[in-house]
């Protein structure tokens, strides 16, 4: 597995089960894993060989609570040792709060690249996202039985 010494995998997958609250599952089969329990053993297994690059698509879907902060806290601690981390989210809270730099795509085309700090100094991302996809300025339908 990825070229690494048996021992090296063995240790590597212990370690990352236990992180991710798997260790006592680890004889059941996958196909009985919840979604969220299927995040995590695949950022897991992304993580067995210490990569430099990750690309992880939605890698909080489906996480409870305490799951997306090990997520996070993993995550920062691969981006500390220098590991660069691409990570496509809806959850614009979650890119805030771990993102450097951000793309926006719309309709498959990147609408905009720049670093949190210039979204920052202009507003909000949301509010960017929103002017750069052409969802602002868009009135929300009222549901005439919520009308009060």
């Amino acid at each position: 597995m990825y070229l690494l010494p048996r021992n090296t995998v063995r240790e590597r997958c212990d370690e990352l089960l236990a992180m991710m609250d798997l260790a006592h599952e680890e004889k059941k089969l996958t196909l009985e894993f919840s979604h969220g329990m299927k995040k995590k053993l695949a950022l897991a297994a992304a993580l067995i060989p210490n990569p430099d690059l990750l690309f992880l698509d939605e890698p909080f879907e489906g996480v409870d609570a305490v799951a997306s902060r090990v997520l996070r806290d993993t995550l920062k601690q691969c981006v500390s040792r220098g590991a660069t981390v691409f990570l496509t989210s809806h959850v614009l809270e979650i890119v805030e709060k771990l993102c450097s730099d951000v793309g926006i795509i719309a309709q498959g085309r990147l609408v905009h690249q720049g670093t949190m700090e210039e979204l920052r100094r202009a507003g909000s991302l949301e509010d960017k996202f929103l002017a750069v996809v052409g969802g602002d300025g868009h009135e929300v339908q009222k549901l005439s039985w919520l009308e009060g």
